[in-house]
């Protein structure tokens, strides 16, 4: 009987791990700081990765955690049948040495960089705002290097939009610019007031010697001058976006769920109410809608902000009779149409829009990674 409960005994670890993944689903949370509610902090959950195994063994599983260490960021990778950690990463690369992460309140994103189907880097980014890249296989981790510190005295990095794939149009790209590259999108609250702040970083490639980003190198596209809301963003203004590390939107209340990317638009529901670094914003709360451009962080409608009836709800597409699609706030008891005939970016100029129409979109779907040019038809 011992030595059939010793398999159970071995996986309970784990299996408490996954669990913990499952509740991150339901409850989302992050927090600024370790003091702050508990409706902001995000359990630290277990991320399953696929990794590229050998020609027989096909691809390799492994979870993903991240937590933290005598106050400190950590990363390890378990296998799938075992609570005994394959690797651990405690010392991550700093701008003058070798150091500590702050906490992992950002759960870290894992990237394909060459578009095989399998996981083979990690962007993780520590309470601070300091970016590393990771190279990472099934076996544990590999070379790290710090891409970014966006280290502010005032702003403290709380959660992750995401990665997304940028590929500029030939007309858009300035000359000598690459125009394919990857875009993190990060949330930072205001350790005072409780703001929260939009920040987009691109992450260059990996190479020995990264030029570092810091908070300074980000553009602050917070206000948009009257000559842009009247004559849209200049061929100047676009040059100096898209040539820079980054920007950075102050969204003047809290984001109240994870912001949504839709055909290059940034969607945020946002509430503005009397809270501070340590408090949530609540229902009690004014409750509004932030839409924004992915390049540009400039105007996609005639305005930034849409006012919300309350924020109660899940932002989700609908598509109407017409085929162009709706945003809504969908919740059990009801639905509240936020806007309608959403508009995509177009690749005519800087910030020119068309209608979206959600029976085109997708443009393109990746239907399948061939791995092997065998069998492949």
């Amino acid at each position: 009987m011992a030595a059939q409960c010793h398999p159970l005994v071995r996986l309970g670890p784990l299996v408490a791990i996954l669990l913990l993944s499952l509740l991150a689903v339901v409850v989302f949370c992050f927090s600024v700081l370790a003091a702050t509610p508990d409706c902001w902090r995000q359990p630290a959950a277990p991320r399953a990765l696929e990794f590229k195994g050998s020609g027989s063994s096909g691809p390799l599983q492994r979870f993903l955690h991240h937590d933290e260490l005598d106050g400190a960021g950590r990363l390890a990778l378990f296998p799938p049948d075992s609570a005994l950690a394959l690797a651990s990463l405690t010392a991550w690369p700093l701008a003058e040495s070798t150091g500590l992460a702050a906490p992992f309140f950002i759960s870290p994103e894992p990237l394909d960089s060459d578009y095989d189907g399998f996981i083979d880097q990690l962007i993780s980014t520590d309470l601070r705002g300091r970016v590393w890249l990771t190279n990472i296989a099934a076996t544990g981790f590999g070379t790290t290097l710090l891409l970014a510190d966006l280290s502010h005295t005032d702003w403290r990095y709380i959660a992750s939009v995401g990665v997304t794939d940028v590929s500029l149009p030939l007309p858009l790209r300035p000359a000598g610019f690459n125009g394919r590259y990857r875009l993190l999108l990060l949330i930072a609250r205001h350790i005072v007031t409780g703001e929260d702040a939009l920040v987009a970083m691109r992450i260059p490639g990996f190479s020995a010697e990264p030029e570092l980003v810091n908070f300074d190198a980000l553009l602050d596209r917070t206000v948009i001058t009257a000559t842009e809301l009247a004559s849209g963003i200049s061929h100047e203004q676009w040059l100096d976006i898209v040539d820079n590390a980054g920007w950075l939107v102050r969204l003047a209340g809290q984001v109240t769920q994870p912001p949504k990317v839709v055909a290059g638009v940034i969607y945020s529901a946002v509430a503005t109410s009397d809270f501070n670094a340590e408090e949530c914003a609540d229902q009690s709360a004014e409750h509004s809608l932030m839409a924004m451009h992915l390049h540009s962080a400039g105007l996609v409608y005639n305005q930034r902000r849409f006012r919300l009836l309350n924020g109660e709800g899940q932002l989700t597409l609908q598509q109407q009779a017409d085929g162009s699609a709706a945003l809504v706030l969908d919740n059990t008891d009801e639905q509240q149409v936020v806007l309608t005939d959403l508009k995509m970016i177009s690749p005519s100029c800087a910030d020119c829009t068309e209608l979206l129409q959600l029976d085109q979109f997708p443009r393109w779907l990746k239907l399948a990674t061939y791995r092997k040019e065998t069998g492949a038809h």
